[in-house]
């Protein structure tokens, strides 16, 4: 009798929470700053922050190629894709708005116009710039890329980290001295165990720079080059340039290999064990904090596990990442696929 109670509570409590998951962070857009001459109309201060936020949302979700495709949308397109919107600060200063887009609107405007879209929020990247100047080689002294990534947080969906100054990446560095091209990124970062890695070489002198990127991103190996011209009186001016178009081009190859096809969605049975009585609870508040899982059904239910049926966007990978990220652990056994919450 307890058990079927039991049961009861936590069926109701799913059905009132909605296996419809909606809690989605990629979607919502903060920190939209407005001219303060927007403060003296309402609606004109709305339509303003729509096409900021769409703007910034669509850059942030697209390769640059549909950022470009989708540039012109309509203002009541945007409106029809937004949950609500917050002024979250109005004084004489500045005004700050936040917009949360609705994810199943988002899915069918994107679906019509046969575009996909990429998760890449918080993603890291483990980088090391080489600066060549003439013959010379700067690795740690005299490097300012070195210095200035450690400096720079104007990056929001990406966080960079440098490797650590060790004489074992300066001999890596001197052994492919002579062809520095072909220096291994997975022997120079051997210690971080992180999926997108950039060795980036940086060929400068006061014409242009040529950039060579040797990358590891979701564990596939890309190179790229690329040739920045230099239209700048200030030195200073040229290299934050060089900074800021190798950024744009290490978050492009990332969106390229996170690409989320809402066309095809995928779905994933898995059973839970149900030691504790909480754990569908558990389940579903965590399955709401992942973007990748659209809905989640309870197939079969008894004293000691469930049955869980989700559908989800991507590759099997990311949703176990992704799993994992919310200390829930996914494991294939013999009998099939095996959820346990950490």
């Amino acid at each position: 009798m307890k058990f079927i109670l039991n049961l009861i509570i936590i069926l109701i409590i799913l059905l009132k929470t909605g296996n419809v998951l909606s809690d989605e962070v990629i979607f919502n857009v903060n920190n939209i700053e407005l001219n303060k001459e927007f403060s003296k109309n309402k609606e004109k201060l709305a339509n303003e922050a729509f096409k900021k936020g769409f703007e910034k949302l669509t850059n942030r979700l697209l390769l640059e190629k549909d950022y470009k495709k989708i540039a012109n949308t309509r203002l009541n397109e945007i409106k029809n894709l937004i949950s609500y919107y917050q002024i979250a600060i109005n004084n004489e200063d500045k005004i700050i708005v936040n917009i949360s887009f609705d994810k199943n609107n988002i899915h069918e405007f994107f679906f019509k116009k046969d575009i996909l879209y990429s998760d890449i929020l918080n993603s890291e990247v483990i980088l090391f710039p080489l600066l060549i100047e003439g013959n010379q080689q700067f690795i740690y002294s005299k490097n300012y890329f070195l210095n200035s990534w450690k400096n720079d947080n104007s990056e929001e969906t990406i966080k960079y980290t440098l490797p650590l100054e060790s004489i074992e990446n300066i001999e890596i560095i001197e052994k492919y001295k002579n062809d520095i091209f072909k220096l291994p990124t997975t022997e120079f970062f051997k210690e971080y165990n992180m999926e997108n890695k950039v060795f980036a070489i940086i060929e400068k002198n006061n014409n242009q720079a040529k950039i060579f990127l040797n990358t590891e991103i979701s564990n596939k190996k890309l190179k790229k080059n690329i040739i920045i011209k230099n239209s700048f009186s200030n030195k200073k001016d040229f290299d934050n340039k060089i900074i800021s178009d190798i950024k744009k081009v290490v978050k492009e190859l990332i969106k390229s290999q996170n690409l989320i096809d809402v066309r095809t969605p995928s779905f994933l049975n898995f059973k839970i064990k149900l030691k504790n009585k909480n754990n569908l609870i558990i389940l579903s508040n965590r399955l709401k904090e992942i973007n990748l899982v659209s809905n989640f059904y309870v197939q079969q239910l008894n004293k000691d596990y469930a049955l869980i049926k989700i559908k989800y966007f991507g590759q099997i990978s990311k949703i176990i990442k992704k799993l994992e990220d919310k200390k829930m652990n996914l494991k294939k056994t013999s009998s099939g696929w095996m959820l346990n919450i950490i």
